[in-house]
């Protein structure tokens, strides 16, 4: 249990700025997934990703951060309109931008990653939306583990958790009625 502390403490201490913007991302994270309101958790969604893209740029991260502030702003534009021509310019951006930054097989999971969350805020709702995240989800926690990045871990673990709960709660309520 130490080392793995000790891990930590030496992460943190390597990027503590970084780490730091990491950990507030975290909380905001948590109150993204917590809502049960489609629009309210785009909105949530922009804020996190700004806060998250700052986190990995700081870690040195640029696929992860382009793919995040993309995330963000994808984020804030499927809040106004979910036509399919701007769900597509979202994917073509994903792509063109982020595979050329693409320095080591993980980073693929960035892009894997935005991809499902683009797909799920143009074309899904409810339930499938939350689903179709959750599986960006895992594509991101494996990436944020791979990388070290603390905040960006127990984020998308956390994410993992709570939108199932959520995901839980939604179908109880649906099944209510």
């Amino acid at each position: 249990m130490t080392a793995h502390w000790d891990a930590l403490a030496a992460l943190f201490a390597a990027h503590p700025l970084a780490q730091l913007i990491g950990l507030i991302a975290f909380l905001m994270g948590i109150l993204t997934f917590i809502q049960h309101d489609d629009q309210r958790l785009r909105i949530f969604l922009t804020l996190f990703s700004a806060l998250i893209g700052l986190h990995f740029f700081l870690l040195g991260g640029a696929t992860a951060a382009y793919a995040a502030w993309l995330s963000g702003v994808r984020s804030f534009v499927s809040s106004r309109t979910r036509h399919n021509a701007v769900m597509i310019f979202f994917l073509g951006i994903v792509w063109l931008i982020g595979v050329p930054h693409i320095t080591h097989p993980i980073q693929w999971l960035t892009v894997i990653g935005t991809t499902l969350g683009t797909w799920a805020l143009y074309r899904e709702q409810g339930i499938r939306m939350r689903i179709v995240i959750l599986l960006g989800t895992v594509s991101w926690m494996i990436h944020n583990y791979a990388v070290g990045s603390i905040g960006g871990a127990m984020i998308e673990t956390s994410f993992l958790f709570v939108n199932s709960h959520t995901i839980y709660r939604l179908w109880q309520k649906r099944d209510a009625h």
